[in-house]
């Protein structure tokens, strides 16, 4: 039976909220209405989002944030909700079934609004995970949102009897950003001089005899694991690539993406998975950087290109995203933080994009990511064991809201010898972990 959500005021703040609450996290038919008389003639389930509710509905006392048009620093009071941290507390929260504005809350973490509030950013411009609400109050593993919508739906269950609701089903992808295809290989001439030289300066003659092996194909590249990668990743959607082909720089050293080996590589990888794009360091708010970088990639697949995550995910939110809109890109991978685990978003479900600003959803679908391995290998300097038990942590935290579990991988990292952690091995658990029971 269809939920009836009673406001007097309507917005498109409200709108948007409903829609990702209900229809993308609960798959629960819902509509929205603004009479008082219609609301208390209702026979099925209603939740009134009002300061006078409708008798026997279920009701939450709600903020201005829903209805306002601007964007103000909002004094975040968080509280507690069935064991789930729960905010904003509202002047009369105590009288209401739902004790805080839900709906507000689930709005402010998935729109990043307090991104968009005076922050000091880190040295790559990105928002801080110390500055965020979630790290502050101790929640970053928790999907907050869907664990609201699962237990404000088993309210309503009780309340009105309810006991069929479509479920949805947990997924995962196992994600790669491709900074740099080989170590050795496709480097040139001149690059791979200045490492020759490099190894030298610094005494590292094993390095210089490995890349020498390479390039006399006396020895495989040690980056080109790609084989047994193909031979444990699944397929189709469940592995994704986001390719860097930006010019070179200080954070961006991708191989000659003219090169055959390149060019093979990938050839191959676009034969199995999606591609998407990785656009630079440098694209950081540029336009004109991030098209010439998507028309080289187009041009190198032969396809169309609709999905992007940012190189060091170096964003600012909403100004990264218009660039990628304007491109017809239709899908962003960067929502996460590069040195923490957990969900930046609040949430472990794809959402569309709401621009603050012009208070309105954009056609950007945001897939939000729960770790990646540069976080597992600060976690496993002080602790080994711990890089483990946290995947296992928030592989579990995602599947208790049959949710999207999107994990970020770099070859580099996964043939590096580092002490006391093995990469590899950690994503080889990280796929049988994701495997449906």
């Amino acid at each position: 039976m269809e939920l009836l959500i009673y406001s007097r005021q309507t917005s498109p703040r409200l709108e948007y909220t409903c829609r990702f609450l209900f229809k993308d996290i609960l798959r629960m038919p819902y509509r929205l209405s603004s009479s008082y008389s219609e609301a208390s003639a209702y026979k099925g389930p209603v939740l009134s989002y009002e300061r006078r509710p409708i008798p026997g509905s279920i009701s939450i006392c709600p903020s201005h944030i829903l209805f306002d048009t601007g964007i103000s620093n909002i004094p975040m009071e968080v509280g507690e909700w069935r064991g789930i941290p729960a905010f904003p507390l509202t002047l009369n929260h105590h009288k209401a079934d739902i004790p805080f504005d839900l709906l507000a809350g689930a709005f402010y973490m998935v729109t990043r609004y307090e991104e968009y509030l005076p922050h000091k950013p880190d040295r790559h411009g990105r928002f801080r995970v110390t500055s965020s609400i979630a790290y502050k109050n101790g929640f970053l593993e928790m999907p907050v949102v869907d664990l609201w919508a699962f237990e404000l739906l088993n309210t309503i269950k009780e309340r009105f009897g309810i006991t069929h609701v479509k479920k949805r089903n947990f997924k995962s992808q196992i994600t790669f950003d491709l900074d740099c295809a080989f170590a050795f290989t496709g480097k040139g001439f001149i690059r791979n001089m200045l490492g020759f030289t490099k190894s030298a300066l610094t005494f590292d003659f094993k390095k210089a005899n490995q890349r020498f092996k390479v390039l006399t194909d006396k020895e495989k590249d040690p980056f080109n694991i790609y084989d047994d990668l193909f031979s444990i990743l699944p397929t189709g959607e469940a592995t994704k690539w986001f390719v860097h082909v930006g010019s070179w720089g200080k954070y961006d050293k991708q191989v000659n993406t003219r090169s055959a080996s390149f060019l093979n590589l990938i050839n191959k990888l676009s034969s199995r998975y999606p591609i998407g794009i990785h656009p630079s360091y440098k694209t950081f708010l540029s336009d004109t950087n991030f098209r010439e970088e998507l028309s080289k990639l187009v041009g190198i697949l032969g396809q169309a290109v609709s999905t992007s995550r940012f190189h060091y995910l170096r964003q600012s939110i909403p100004y990264s995203y218009y660039p990628l809109i304007r491109a017809g890109i239709t899908q962003e991978y960067s929502m996460g933080y590069a040195d923490k685990p957990g969900f930046r978003a609040g949430t472990c479900t794809p959402y569309l994009f709401f621009d603050l600003y012009e208070n309105t959803p954009k056609n950007l679908k945001i897939f939000p990511f729960a770790i990646m391995d540069k976080s597992l290998l600060n976690i496993a300097r002080h602790n080994p064991n711990e890089a483990l038990e946290i995947i296992k942590r928030l592989v579990q935290a995602v599947k208790n809201v049959n949710g999207n579990f999107i994990s970020i991988w770099h070859i580099d990292y996964l043939v590096e010898n580092n002490t006391g952690i093995n990469l590899l091995d950690l994503l080889s658990k990280t796929i049988e972990m994701c495997k449906n029971e």
